[in-house]
C-alpha cells in the first residue's frame, strides 16, 4: 500500500492550496502517482475528499507529491482513505 500526499489549488480556501493524501493498493510508486493524477482529473479524487459537492474547482500539483509504502503498517490504513482501483 503506498500514500501518496499531494497538493492541490483549493479556490475555496484562504491559502489556495490544500495538502491531503490517499492510499492506493500498490507497491509501486510510479503506479501509485499515475492513479492519483488520473483519478484528480476524472474527479474521482475530489469527490472521495469532497463528497457532498457537486462542482469540484481544485487542481492537482503534479510536481508536489510524494510518497510513503504504508504496506507494513497496518494500523495505518483505512478503508475511507483508500483509493480504490
Amino acid at each position: 500500500m503506498i500514500r501518496i500526499y499531494f497538493v492541490f489549488d483549493n479556490p475555496l480556501d484562504d491559502d489556495g492550496v490544500t495538502l491531503s493524501y490517499v492510499d492506493v493498493p500498490t507497491q509501486d510508486p510510479t503506479e501509485a502517482f499515475g492513479r492519483v493524477a488520473d483519478a484528480a482529473e476524472s474527479g474521482e479524487l475530489w469527490h472521495s475528499l469532497y463528497p457532498d459537492e457537486k462542482e469540484h474547482p481544485y487542481t492537482l500539483i503534479e510536481s508536489k507529491m510524494l510518497y510513503l509504502d504504508i504496506s507494513t503498517l497496518a494500523h495505518e490504513q483505512h478503508a475511507e482513505t483508500t483509493l480504490a482501483f
